[in-house]
């Protein structure tokens, strides 16, 4: 098995709450360093144009490929991505780690992935990051509430770091290879109702095998997307309702051969969106440690002193 890792860049910004230590060069040094600690296969799929520094940053490191068209938006560069490992010809049982640019990683973070790989069989995909109960990664006025159909499987400690099976996470996260081959047109369902987002969420129930909505969902929709106005509210169910019944019926389908998703607890990775950041963990001391491989590679970062 190899170890492969995706790293998408996006050149330009948002205006997403960041904390005081977020920085691009600081997330893809942490991704860099954990990398080489693991001996991992890195790639860079670059989405439009990107500063020199970061591209620097890679040099040597493994290959950089632009995006054609770039910028061609969230969407568009996931789904090169997820294409990436067949385009290259991976093996099936190879794991493949996708990881967008706001994210820091703990430096052990991909020697436990490849890890919990080995000894984990019954898992298709892995989060480094995801919201757990112990550890809920939604703020914290926001207690972890598993969905209804949900069954979660007993937890696994490799090499010390505990994995549980969780419902879902967002679009950084590994799988097996072969497992992603087979799943991808269950990606591409979740992004059929929506022209600017996917449904990440429910993909992760669906290719598990579990009902992402309710009975009553499946007509008025997930509380965190339902139209609340008349019209709109009534236009916008007609035509989803259809989908998230057809989504429905494609889990049913997973029921018997379900791909679970494991995810490190506490998180060994961690979104850096202040509302959703990953608790139980010194993040800031981590980006004081991308800082020093950083600097000692000769690409200074900007962290908290």
């Amino acid at each position: 098995m190899t170890l492969r890792l995706v790293y998408r860049l996006y050149g330009g910004e948002n205006m997403k709450g960041r904390p005081p230590f977020y920085s691009k060069t600081a997330s893809l040094a942490s991704f860099l360093q954990a990398a080489e600690i693991a001996n991992g296969a890195v790639s860079m799929l670059a989405d439009g144009p990107i500063p020199d520094d970061l591209r620097s940053m890679m040099a040597g490191r493994g290959p950089v490929i632009d995006l054609p068209g770039g910028p061609i938006g969230m969407r568009d560069s996931f789904i090169a991505g997820l294409r990436y490992p067949t385009d290259q010809g991976w093996p099936d049982d190879d794991v493949v780690y996708f990881c967008e640019d706001d994210y820091l990683h703990d430096p052990q973070a991909f020697v436990a992935l490849s890890a919990a790989a080995s000894a984990i069989p019954s898992a298709g995909y892995f989060a480094l990051y995801a919201s757990t109960p112990v550890h809920p990664a939604m703020g914290p006025n926001v207690p972890f509430e598993p969905p209804a159909d949900w069954v979660e499987h007993p937890s696994i400690v490799v090499a010390g770091q505990r994995w549980v099976n969780v419902p879902s996470t967002a679009s950084t996260f590994g799988a097996r290879v072969g497992v992603l081959k087979t799943d991808f047109s269950i990606f591409r369902q979740g992004m059929i109702p929506y022209p600017s987002r996917y449904l990440d969420h429910e993909i992760c129930m669906v290719y598990q095998g579990r009902l992402p909505y309710t009975a009553k969902e499946i007509v008025l929709g997930p509380p965190s997307t339902r139209f609340r106005t008349g019209v709109n509210e009534f236009a916008a169910n007609a035509f989803l309702s259809p989908f998230r019944l057809a989504f429905q019926l494609r889990a049913l389908t997973r029921r018997r051969r379900p791909h679970l998703l494991y995810a490190a607890d506490p998180n060994l990775a961690c979104h850096l969106e202040t509302e959703f950041m990953s608790p139980g963990v010194d993040w800031t001391e981590h980006a004081r440690s991308a800082e020093a491989w950083a600097t000692q590679a000769g690409f200074p970062v900007d962290t908290p002193s």
